[in-house]
C-alpha cells in the first residue's frame, strides 16, 4: 500500500514536471531539466516584473486562486513596490513554479513579451 502511493506520488511529479517544462519552453524557448527555481537560467530569473500587488491587481481575474493568494500574502511596505523580478517572486511563500507559470502566462496573453530565457541553446537542459 505505502509503496503504491509512493509510485503515484513519483508518476504524478513525473507528469508536473513535464508539464512545466513543455509551458515553459513554449513562453520562453529555454527547457529546463527539472521545475526548480534552481534550474531555471539567471538571465530568466533577474527580468523585471510588476510587485505582487500590481500583479495581483492588474491580473487577479486571469489567475489561478494560489497564484492570486501568494501573490496577495505579500505584505506590502514602500520597499516593496519596485526591485522585482522572477526569482524574487519564487521566494514568495506558496509561490512556487506553477504560480510563476500562471503569471508568465497574463504576462504574455497581456502583451508583455518575456525575453529570451536564456541565449544557450534552448533545447538543452541548464
Amino acid at each position: 500500500m505505502i509503496a503504491e502511493k509512493a509510485a503515484l506520488r513519483r508518476e504524478k511529479r513525473a507528469q508536473d514536471t513535464a508539464r512545466f517544462v513543455e509551458e515553459f519552453f513554449a513562453l520562453t524557448g529555454f527547457r529546463p531539466s527539472a521545475a526548480y527555481r534552481e534550474f531555471l537560467p539567471p538571465e530568466f530569473l533577474a527580468q523585471p516584473v510588476p510587485s505582487p500587488a500590481e500583479l495581483a491587481a492588474r491580473f487577479g481575474g486571469r489567475l489561478l486562486t494560489r497564484t492570486s493568494n501568494a501573490l496577495r500574502q505579500q505584505d506590502p511596505g514602500p520597499a516593496d513596490l519596485e526591485g522585482w523580478n522572477f526569482d524574487r517572486l519564487l521566494r514568495l511563500r506558496g509561490f512556487g513554479v506553477f504560480c510563476l507559470l500562471d503569471v508568465m502566462r497574463a504576462l504574455h496573453e497581456s502583451g508583455l513579451a518575456l525575453a529570451p530565457a536564456s541565449a544557450a541553446d534552448p533545447t538543452t537542459a541548464r
